[in-house]
């Protein structure tokens, strides 16, 4: 399986380098737009509260992380742009007491707004583009605990530090000159894998 998957990295190499150009140049402006994975605290609220059994019709989800980047390339090697990011979870459930029965919700949702600068590392491939990245900015993420309970203090938390960062690796496979796909690895905003659809103009 390790050699199938090192022939095939080689002969997409092989062949967008036939053209001795570059997937990605000075110039160039690149949106991607991308879904990631894992949501952190759904997991969380899932492991938390899936096997308690005192919740009654027990319901978690969230969404994303879910995102979009905009790179400019400054140079042929050098992209800096912005990256915004958002993602939340949720968990409700009732529970009974005495006669009454009250729902419960908590819920955690962040939104986050990075500079980023991307190293592009590689040359003379016209369809691969391969980088790696970091970046930093802006993330608020806010807590929120809400019930039917009369005697339940509802209440919100926001960060105490709100900052949003990610170092990793990313790759984009252009299957037209101005379309393609991404893919990126990395810790910090966006999971720690996430992919979507790219453009270049």
């Amino acid at each position: 399986m390790k050699k199938k998957l090192l022939v095939l990295a080689t002969a997409i190499f092989m062949v967008g380098g036939s053209a001795n150009a570059q997937a990605v140049e000075q110039g160039n402006m690149i949106i991607d737009a991308y879904y990631g994975f894992p949501n952190l605290y759904t997991n969380v609220f899932k492991t938390a509260y899936a096997n308690s059994g005192t919740e009654i019709d027990l319901k978690i989800g969230g969404i994303g992380p879910v995102g979009g980047r905009f790179e400019y390339m400054v140079a042929d090697k050098i992209g800096v742009g912005l990256d915004v990011g958002f993602n939340n979870s949720n968990i409700t459930y009732f529970e009974d007491q005495g006669a009454n029965r009250y729902e419960y919700d908590f819920s955690t949702q962040k939104l986050g707004f990075m500079a980023t600068f991307n190293y592009h590392f590689l040359q003379n491939v016209d369809m691969v583009d391969a980088y790696v990245m970091f970046g930093a900015g802006y993330g608020n993420r806010t807590f929120t605990f809400a019930s039917t309970d009369p005697n339940y203090v509802e209440s919100s938390v926001e960060s105490l530090i709100p900052v949003a960062s990610r170092i990793g690796v990313g790759m984009r496979y252009f299957f037209t000159d101005n379309i393609g796909l991404n893919l990126g690895l990395g810790f910090g905003q966006g999971g720690l894998v996430n992919a979507g659809i790219s453009a270049k103009f």
